[in-house]
């Protein structure tokens, strides 16, 4: 541990200055008491809809940056060494997530349309009780794994800096970092235990997401069935904590203070791993929609053809052209992929199209009015939502190591290759 006599480094600027965070908080409020107002005086309904959307957007995104965290882990790569802590910091937000599930868990007979009318044949899945009790075990257990494997990446690195006198440990910090064993075994024994909870998270994530798909997309058109729908989901998912990434990377690197970590040829991996998961999501789109259009039967074609026609249809196409199209004849450009103001731009088409593609997935079979329910509604709930995903995601980085300090594979830019 630090000596007592050795000064600690002076404290970095917030990412966030103090005026800024409480803008963020009001939005945040702001966004239950639109919330409260639509369940109370307005339109339950919408009300209900836009909090699914943003739980399964913004809570996704949570878990995503901490799956790839465990993907970078497992597969040792070094381009993304100096991003593993900017992705993994999204943890942050699954305490908050899972309160947003105990609010959908508490009012599921106000929006699960099989409460009111069940389906005979899959009541002994969609019932309440079970129906409760699986999402919680599933949250508590993929949560918990991940939180473990964030945990044993935050050691070593906060371990380093405390004992180098270089950044005290304070507060969460110090408990973190309880029973210090000495550098040398913490890093060796930190990246042997990373390695195994990252292979636990990456399992349990295959599982959960799935269920996720299942539970809260496909069981809101209860007479409706996909197989493929877990799959599509959870690399849905993973593609919008990639863009998360990428945008981030790219716009935001001084702000992190990783600019001389994350070059050219960390931006071009991060551009050809965008490039090929809009490839990826596309294909299990095709995958589902080709087999629904040649099965031509009516308990399957009716969920995508209420997507695709009257009201909905323009924003099918825009979610085609926001995640695939646009991006797809962009990201053929390698001076896209290593410029940052390019990347950041197709980042934040692809990431605003995935918010747009949730909303597609659940609103259409919980709305029964006319036209798309996108209104102030919709707008304060998501702004709320994204300003809690902003104030955590920022708390976590000001408070431990943006860079993995500890990892044998972090290298400045100039010599990553």
């Amino acid at each position: 541990m630090t000596a007592a006599s050795e000064p600690a480094a002076p404290a970095a600027p917030a990412l966030v200055p103090p005026r800024a965070r409480n803008v963020l908080l009001g939005l945040a409020a702001l966004g239950a008491l639109a919330f409260l107002y639509g369940i109370v005086a307005g339109d339950a309904v919408r009300a209900w809809q836009a909090l699914l959307v943003n739980f399964l957007f913004f809570g996704g995104l949570a878990q995503a940056g901490v799956v790839l965290s465990c993907i970078l882990q497992v597969t040792s790569a070094r381009w993304g060494r100096p991003l593993k802590r900017v992705a993994e910091a999204t943890a942050a937000f699954l305490p908050a997530a899972f309160g947003l599930l105990l609010v959908l868990l508490a009012g599921t007979a106000a929006w699960a349309p099989w409460v009111h009318e069940p389906v005979e044949a899959k009541t002994p899945w969609l019932n309440v009780p079970f129906f409760v009790l699986r999402e919680l075990l599933a949250f508590l257990v993929l949560g918990g794994f991940s939180l473990r494997y964030v945990y044993r990446s935050l050691r070593p690195d906060i371990g380093m800096l405390d004992e180098s006198g270089e950044r005290a440990a304070t507060g969460l910090s110090a408990r973190l970092i309880r029973g210090w064993q000495g550098l040398d075994s913490e890093r060796a024994t930190g990246q042997r235990r990373q390695t195994r909870w990252a292979a636990a998270v990456l399992i349990a994530y295959g599982w959960v997401f799935t269920l996720i798909a299942f539970d809260f997309v496909m069981a809101l058109d209860p007479h409706w069935f996909s197989t493929l729908l877990g799959g599509y989901y959870f690399i849905g998912n993973l593609l919008i904590g990639l863009a998360f990434l990428a945008g981030l990377a790219a716009a935001g690197r001084r702000w992190l203070g990783i600019a001389g970590y994350v070059g050219r040829h960390q931006l071009h991996d991060l551009g050809k791993l965008l490039f090929g998961f809009c490839i990826l999501w596309a294909y299990l789109f095709w995958s589902q929609y080709l087999v629904i259009w040649y099965g031509d039967l009516a308990e399957e074609t009716e969920f995508v053809y209420h997507r695709m026609h009257g009201a909905w249809e323009p924003v099918a196409w825009a979610v085609l052209a926001m995640t695939f199209v646009g991006p797809f004849v962009v990201l053929l450009s390698r001076a896209v992929k290593t410029w940052a103001p390019g990347l950041t731009t197709v980042a934040a088409v692809v990431f605003t199209g995935m918010w747009l593609e949730r909303f597609l997935l659940v609103a259409p079979s919980l709305w029964h009015g006319e036209g798309v329910p996108l209104g102030l509604l919709e707008v304060l709930v998501t702004a709320g939502v994204a300003s809690l995903f902003v104030v955590c995601y920022t708390t976590f980085l000001d408070r431990f190591p943006t860079l993995p300090v500890s990892d044998p594979r972090l290298a400045p830019a100039e010599t990553e290759h």
